[in-house]
C-alpha cells in the first residue's frame, strides 16, 4: 500500500473514465479552487489529477509560471502523489523539516512550505487526486482545515460524476447497438478461456483459447458435462457455485479451480462465473471465463521456498531486518528477526521517528543527514555505523546496511535495513574513523590502485559530500591555481605519492560535483610496509577558499584606502590651489568690469580689456573644474527629474555630439526625482557626451536613458525609497580592466599630447560623490563603454527653483557688511557694489567685521563675506552674528569650500552663495536672491 496505489489499474482506468485528463480549465472546477483558498486563507489552491507518472492541475490558483501554463508536472514534483497513494489527508507545517518531503523540488522550486491536501475520491472508492492548498510560510493547520477541504473534495467529486452521468448517458445508446456485435468478436477473440454453460452443467459453447488452455476441441467440449474436464476435488466446489448462482445468493462466482487435460496433466484456472437469465426473467445458461494461473501457482510455491531460505539465513544471521515505506514513513520488522537489542516485539515503533530518537545524540545528526542525502539523490546503497540505544538504555555499536528501492521513475519508495552489531575488530575500525572524523582538515587514504579506501567526514564535506564524490583521484575535477589549467589524474599529489614522491601545500581549484569552485591546500606522503614497499598514500587537504577571498577583500580594501588617501590629498592640494587662484581671477574679472563700465563701445582700449576678462573666464573654467572633482562645490539642489533635465539639454547635447554621432534619446516619462544642483548636473552630462564622443573619431551613437532602479543590495540602507538611474553609452573604443581602473583619477587621460587635461571624467566622479550618488562603468575593448550615474530617489514636496533677477538697477538703498581680507578683491567688489547703488561697509576680516557690526546693529541688510579669512573665518563670524540676528541674510564668496556650509555642502534658508571668480552680472544676480528670497 505505497507507491504501487498510484499504478493499480483499476484506480488509473477509473481516472481515465473521468476524461478530465490534458482538459480546459472549467468554471466549477475553478470556483472550488478559489472557494478553498479563500476560506482557508492560502495564496494557492489547486484541484490535482493524479495519474502514474504525472499529475493534471485541472484547477490551479497562485500556480507560477511555467507550471501554470504546463498545468503539468512530474509525480516526483508533488506532495498530491502522497495523498493519492494513502487515500488519507496530509497536513505539513513546515515541510522543510518533514525527514522524507524536505527536499521534495516543489519546497525550492515553488517556494511551498506549509501543505494539506485531501484525497478526491469517487463514489466507486478510487482515488483519482487531491484538492490541495498551500502557504510559503509554515502553517498549523487545524481539524477545521482539514474538514473544510474534504468538504470541497467532496464537492469535486459531485463536478465529476455529474460529467461522467452526462457521458454515460450519451454512449449507452451507442453501447446498445455495438454490444452485442462486440460481444460476439469478444468472445472468439478473447485471450481468456470463456464458455456458455448451460443450467444442468453442459458445455453450450467455447472459444478458441479455453480450448487450446483444457488442450481439445470444439467438438470435444459441447454437449460434455463440465464435471468431466475438472480435478475430482474441486468437483464439488463447482456444484456449489452453480447453486448459488441459480438460488439467487450471489451475482458472481470467482475460485481458483484445477481442470485436467487429455495428457493427465493438471492446469489451474481462475474461474469467474455469472448467471445470465432469459428474455422472460429465468435462469438461461452460465458464462464463464477461465484464466490460466498454472505458472503463477508454480511461482508461487518457487516464492514461499525462498521466503523460507530467507528466513532461515536472517535467523541464523543474528541481524535485525526493517522495512522502512519512504512514502508513508510506515516501518515493519520482519517476524523472523531476533529480539532487537532486547527489546520485546510491543515495544518496537511502527515510523522511522522510533529509530532516529534512539540513535546516540552524537551520532544522530550525522547518520540522518547521510540517509538523507542518499535518498534525495536516489543512492541505491546506504551504509553506516552508530550507537544504538539498548531497552535498558545503554549503547550497542552497530552497523547498518540499508538497500534503497527505486520505482519506476527513479523515485526513492523503500528502504530495507539489516543492522548487525560490530566485533572488536569492526569497533577499533570506528574508533579511529571517529578520530579523522573530529579533524577540520580533510583526509583520505589511496592505495596503489588510486583508490580511496579511508576517507572523514571533512574530506567528504569539502567535495560536497554524498555518493557523487568521487571514488578515486582520477575523477577529481580541478585546475592548478597559478596556470588555470586542468590538473591530471597523474598530477594530484596523492597519485605521485604512490610513485614515491612527497608534496607539501600545493594549491587547487577544484570543482565538486554541485558545481562550487574552492580552493584547496594539498599535502600527500607515501604509505611503506614492513618491508619497505609504497602500499599506498596519505592525502590531506584543506579548504582556504574563505582565506583566500579574505585576503583579496583586504587587498582591495587597501587598495580603495589608499586610492581614497591619494584622491584626497591630491582634492586638497586642488582646492588650496583654486582658492588662492579664483581670488586672483576676482581682482582680474571685477577690475576689467569697472574699467569696462566705464569705457565707451568704440574705445580702442575695450576690445583689449574684454580679452582679459575672457582668458579670466577661462581660467575660472578649468577652476571650477578643479574644485568638482575635490568635492569643494557648495550646491544648490533642488527636485528635478533626470528625464527633463535630459529633455532640456538635447540641443546642447546634440551640437557637442556633432553631426558624425547619432544621439538617442530613451527617458522614462514615470521617473521619479531626484535632489540636485541643475548647473552641476548639467556639468557631469556635458563632461559624459564630450566623453563619449571622443572615443568614437569615426563616429557612431550616444544613447541616453533613464529609468528608476529598486533598491538592492547594500544601497537598500542609504536609499530604502530605491534611485533614479542614467546611463550615457556609446559605440566607440571601449577600455581594457586596467584602463577602467584609472580612469576617474584627475588628470589621468588617454588622449595623445596636449588635447585633454585629464579632469573630465574627475570631475563627473566628484559632482556624482558630493551629490550622494554613485557612479558605474561598463567597458571592454572595441565593446564601447556604458557610464551610469545613480542618485537616492527623492519623495518629498517639490522644490521651486530659486527666482531669477536681472542686474539690480542703480540706486539700490540696501547696506552691505563686505567682509573680505584680499585688498585687491575688497576694494574692487566695493567699487562694483556702491557703483550699483548699495551702501558699503567694509571689514578685514571676522573679528573686525564683529565690531562694525556692533556699530550698526539696524543699518546692516546683508553680510557679504569671504569663506577662508586670517583671525576669524566666514563661517564663525556667521554663526555669531547669528546669535545676534537669528533672521540676517548672508551671502558667502569664495573660491574654496574647505568644509560645507551645510548639510551635504546645502545651503540653509537666508543664505547664499557666490563661486570666486564671479561677474558682476552674477554677484548683482545673487545679491537680489539672497535680499528677495
Amino acid at each position: 500500500m505505497t507507491q504501487s496505489l498510484l499504478t493499480r489499474p483499476d484506480r488509473l482506468a477509473a481516472l481515465r473514465r473521468t476524461a478530465l485528463l490534458d482538459t480546459p480549465p472549467e468554471e466549477g472546477f475553478d470556483r472550488l479552487t478559489r472557494m478553498a483558498a479563500r476560506l482557508l486563507g492560502t495564496p494557492v489552491s489547486v484541484i490535482s489529477l493524479v495519474a502514474d507518472d504525472h499529475q493534471f492541475f485541472k484547477s490551479a490558483l497562485g500556480l507560477p509560471e511555467p507550471w501554470a501554463s504546463r498545468r503539468v508536472s512530474p509525480i516526483s514534483f508533488s506532495f498530491c502523489g502522497q495523498v493519492v497513494a494513502t487515500g488519507e489527508p496530509l497536513a505539513l507545517e513546515d515541510a522543510r523539516r518533514h525527514p522524507l518531503l524536505r527536499h521534495n523540488p516543489v519546497i525550492t522550486e515553488l517556494g511551498w512550505v506549509a501543505y494539506a491536501g485531501a484525497p478526491v475520491v469517487t463514489l466507486q472508492g478510487h482515488t483519482i487526486g487531491a484538492l490541495c492548498v498551500a502557504d510559503k510560510a509554515p502553517r498549523v493547520w487545524s481539524e477545521r482545515d482539514i474538514a473544510l477541504l474534504q468538504d470541497l473534495a467532496a464537492s469535486v467529486v459531485t463536478e465529476i460524476e455529474l460529467r461522467s452521468e452526462i457521458a454515460e448517458r450519451r454512449q449507452a445508446q451507442h453501447g446498445r447497438r455495438e454490444s452485442q456485435e462486440q460481444f460476439h468478436s469478444s468472445f472468439e477473440e478473447s485471450g481468456i478461456g470463456m464458455a456458455l454453460i448451460s443450467t444442468d452443467g453442459r458445455w453450450l459453447r467455447v472459444n478458441r483459447a479455453l480450448c487450446d488452455f483444457l488442450g481439445r476441441t470444439p467438438d470435444d467440449l459441447v454437449g460434455l458435462s463440465v464435471e468431466g474436464v475438472s480435478h475430482p476435488d474441486d468437483a464439488l466446489a463447482g456444484q456449489e457455485a452453480m447453486r448459488l448462482l441459480q438460488a439467487g445468493e450471489c451475482r458472481t462466482y470467482t475460485m481458483e479451480k484445477r481442470y485436467v487435460r487429455p495428457s493427465g496433466g493438471v492446469a489451474w484456472a481462475l474461474l469467474n462465473v455469472s448467471l445470465i437469465p432469459s428474455s422472460e426473467g429465468e435462469p438461461g445458461h452460465f458464462i464463464a471465463g477461465i484464466q490460466e494461473l498454472t505458472e503463477r501457482k508454480q511461482s508461487e510455491m518457487v516464492l514461499r521456498e525462498s521466503e523460507m531460505r530467507y528466513r532461515l539465513l536472517v535467523q541464523s544471521s543474528g541481524e535485525v531486518v526493517w522495512d522502512w515505506d519512504l512514502i508513508t514513513d510506515e516501518v515493519t520488522w520482519d517476524p523472523a528477526t531476533g529480539p532487537l537489542l532486547d527489546y520485546d516485539r510491543s515495544q518496537l515503533g511502527d515510523t522511522a521517528s522510533w529509530w532516529y530518537e534512539r540513535i546516540h545524540p552524537s551520532d544522530r545528526e550525522r547518520v540522518v543527514a547521510s540517509i538523507d542525502a542518499a535518498i534525495s539523490q536516489s543512492a541505491v546503497a546506504w551504509t553506516d555505523e552508530y550507537r544504538f540505544r539498548r531497552a535498558d538504555g545503554s549503547y550497542a555499536v552497530m552497523q547498518d546496511r540499508v538497500h534503497i528501492g527505486l520505482n519506476d521513475a527513479g523515485i526513492p519508495v523503500r528502504a530495507i535495513s539489516a543492522m548487525s552489531g560490530l566485533s572488536n575488530a569492526h569497533g577499533a575500525h570506528r574508533h579511529l574513523q571517529q578520530v579523522l572524523d573530529a579533524l577540520q582538515v580533510g583526509v583520505s587514504v589511496i592505495d596503489k590502485h588510486g583508490r580511496i579506501v579511508v576517507t572523514n567526514s571533512s574530506e567528504k564535506q569539502l567535495w560536497g559530500g554524498g555518493p557523487a564524490a568521487p571514488q578515486e583521484f582520477g575523477e577529481h575535477k580541478a585546475w592548478w591555481a597559478d596556470t588555470g589549467e586542468a590538473v591530471r589524474p597523474e598530477e594530484w599529489g596523492a597519485a605521485r605519492a604512490i610513485q614515491g614522491e612527497f608534496s607539501a601545500d600545493e594549491e587547487v581549484t577544484i570543482e565538486t560535483p554541485d558545481g562550487a569552485q574552492k580552493i584547496i591546500r594539498n599535502s600527500a606522503t607515501p604509505i611503506l610496509d614492513d618491508a619497505g614497499e609504497i602500499v599506498g598514500a596519505v592525502n590531506v587537504s584543506e579548504d582556504i577558499t574563505s582565506t583566500r577571498a579574505a585576503e583579496a577583500s583586504r587587498t582591495r580594501e587597501e587598495e580603495e584606502s589608499l586610492r581614497a588617501e591619494k584622491m584626497d590629498a591630491i582634492g586638497r592640494l586642488a582646492g588650496g590651489v583654486a582658492h588662492d587662484f579664483n581670488n586672483l581671477l576676482t581682482g582680474i574679472l571685477s577690475y576689467s568690469d569697472l574699467i569696462l563700465q566705464d569705457l565707451r563701445p568704440a574705445d580702442p582700449l575695450r576690445a583689449d580689456v574684454e580679452q582679459i576678462r575672457d582668458a579670466g573666464q577661462r581660467a575660472a573654467s578649468l577652476t571650477r573644474q578643479l574644485l568638482a572633482f575635490s568635492r569643494r562645490q557648495v550646491l544648490q539642489p533642488r527636485a528635478l527629474s533626470l528625464s527633463s533635465a535630459v529633455t532640456e539639454l538635447e540641443p546642447m547635447l546634440n551640437r557637442l555630439a556633432g553631426s558624425s554621432v547619432r544621439l538617442e534619446l530613451d527617458l522614462d516619462p514615470e521617473l521619479g526625482s531626484a535632489l540636485l544642483d541643475p548647473a552641476v548636473l548639467e556639468q557631469a552630462l556635458v563632461n559624459l557626451v564630450v566623453n563619449a564622443k571622443e572615443a568614437m573619431p569615426e563616429g557612431g551613437r550616444i544613447g541616453i536613458s533613464t529609468a528608476n532602479s529598486p533598491p538592492e543590495g547594500s544601497q537598500a540602507k542609504s536609499a530604502p525609497q530605491g534611485h533614479v538611474s542614467l546611463w550615457v553609452s556609446d559605440t566607440g573604443i571601449g577600455m581594457d580592466p586596467v584602463t577602467q581602473s584609472h580612469i576617474f583619477e584627475p588628470f589621468f587621460t588617454t588622449k595623445r599630447g596636449t588635447t585633454g587635461t585629464g579632469l573630465g571624467l574627475s570631475t563627473v566622479y566628484g559632482i556624482v560623490e558630493q551629490s550622494g550618488g554613485t557612479i558605474t562603468v561598463e567597458s571592454a575593448p572595441d565593446q564601447g563603454s556604458t557610464f551610469g550615474i545613480h542618485f537616492p530617489r527623492y519623495n518629498g514636496p517639490a522644490q521651486a527653483a530659486l527666482p531669477a533677477h536681472g542686474m539690480a538697477a542703480r540706486g539700490a538703498k540696501e547696506t552691505l557688511l563686505l567682509v573680505e581680507d584680499e585688498t585687491p578683491v575688497r576694494e574692487s567688489v566695493r567699487r562694483l557694489l556702491e557703483a550699483h547703488g548699495y551702501t558699503v561697509i567694509e571689514a578685514r576680516d571676522g573679528a573686525d567685521a564683529l565690531q562694525l557690526y556692533d556699530l550698526n546693529t539696524t543699518g546692516i541688510d546683508l553680510v557679504l563675506t569671504d569663506v577662508a579669512m586670517p583671525v576669524m573665518g566666514g563661517y564663525e563670524l556667521v554663526q555669531q552674528l547669528r546669535a545676534r540676528q537669528s533672521d540676517i541674510r548672508v551671502l558667502f564668496m569664495s573660491g574654496y569650500a574647505e568644509k560645507p556650509l551645510g548639510s551635504n555642502g546645502v545651503l540653509g534658508s537666508g543664505t547664499g552663495y557666490v563661486a570666486k571668480p564671479f561677474s558682476v552680472n552674477t554677484l548683482m544676480k545673487r545679491l537680489r536672491e539672497v535680499l528677495e528670497g
